[in-house]
């Protein structure tokens, strides 16, 4: 029995319990998860594929173009070519499978399909009850098997090897596209799918900005660059800043790297099974608090990674979660400064049973 296999077997047991009759997945990682079917999402409204799991069947319903990928991704799944719309496709499954206790993502579930289904099944005579489902994938997908730990520690070896390749390679006078795009050119040369999220290089003031989009700003001597990058290995992401700079670091980087850096260490010697979010996001911003730059620390200290850059468990000023063994979860700082930039530096820990394990091996600048 393959992985994602049993994962819908797992799903099932929760279906039971929660009483449904169905579970309708139309989250895209969330699908990936369950089938292995990697079909690309476009946008909201151009889904690649559409999951029905009950306690006997399971059924992919997807497009023509994908039907034959499908087939060979998700060979433990029915997969049904789409007919018409998603709210007619939908509702055809509905009423083939016989189900009337619909469980859905209304986290991800677009209006005009919910309400388009509904109609498709009204005018079907088919009963029916829509009961909201969010969290049931997610509850598994928080803990990492050994075979997802094996994928996610090579997206980040591929993601530290490509770091080590271009960063030393940065040089005044290049802009911060031309890094963006030598380090794209490293993952798929280390092997990687591709990134797992759109590079960030922000030189100069842009490091203010945590999601910056890297654009024609030329690299100066002595400025912070943030890099935050993260390779896509077999569906698996992986995530991490460094702070980088050319030549010799002006007088605030001087200052604010170390205290980022501090904060990192701090962070890292407090995480263990039973650490809730909340406190290991303290434990960071109290030692940048304490050295007067709490202000400055914009977002919460980190999130769960897997099939997507963000996922559970997380770790904030308003974090329910609890760490446990399998989780994954980064543990990246920054100080924002608008007039004069950002450091951010981001590391990633994977929470066993009898520690923790860094898989960012990434080199940091000393100051």
């Amino acid at each position: 029995m393959s992985e994602t296999s049993e994962r819908v077997d797992r799903v099932r047991a929760l279906m039971a319990e929660q009483q449904h009759d169905c579970l309708l997945i139309t989250h895209p990682s969330n699908r990936v998860y369950l089938t292995g079917f990697t079909g690309e999402d476009i946008a909201p409204n151009e889904s690649s594929g559409h999951l029905f799991i009950t306690a006997n069947d399971a059924v992919l319903v997807t497009g023509g173009v994908n039907v034959t990928q499908a087939e060979v991704q998700a060979p433990h799944v029915r997969v049904i070519r789409r007919e018409g719309g998603w709210p007619q496709a939908d509702a055809n499954v509905l009423v083939e499978l016989g189900v009337h206790t619909i469980g859905y993502e209304d986290q991800a579930m677009l209006v005009g399909v919910f309400n388009g289904i509904s109609q498709q099944l009204n005018e079907k005579n088919h009963q029916h009850t829509w009961t909201a489902a969010d969290g049931i994938i997610e509850q598994l997908r928080i803990v990492k098997s050994e075979s997802e730990i094996a994928l996610l520690r090579k997206a980040f070896q591929i993601t530290c090897a490509a770091f080590e390749q271009v960063a030393p390679t940065i040089q005044a006078g290049q802009t911060e596209w031309d890094v963006s795009w030598k380090i794209h050119q490293a993952f798929v040369e280390l092997g990687a799918d591709g990134p797992s999220f759109p590079t960030i290089v922000a030189a100069g003031v842009h490091g203010a900005r945590p999601h910056h989009e890297p654009g024609q700003r030329v690299i100066r001597e002595g400025e912070p660059i943030v890099i935050d990058m993260g390779a896509r290995y077999h569906g698996y992401c992986a995530d991490l800043t460094r702070t980088v700079w050319v030549g010799e670091p002006d007088e605030k980087l001087r200052e604010v790297y170390p205290i980022v850096a501090g904060a990192v260490e701090e962070a890292i010697e407090r995480i263990q099974p039973g650490l809730t979010g909340v406190d290991m996001d303290s434990a960071a911003r109290s030692y940048i608090e304490a050295r007067g730059y709490g202000d400055a620390f914009s977002h919460g200290l980190g999130h769960g990674i897997g099939v997507r850059v963000h996922e559970g468990p997380s770790a904030s000023k308003e974090s329910r979660d609890v760490l446990a063994a399998g989780h994954v979860i980064t543990v990246e700082p920054g100080i924002y400064l608008p007039e004069w930039g950002g450091v951010r530096i981001e590391d990633v820990v994977l929470i066993t049973e009898t520690g923790i394990e860094v898989l960012t091996t990434a080199s940091k600048q000393q100051i």
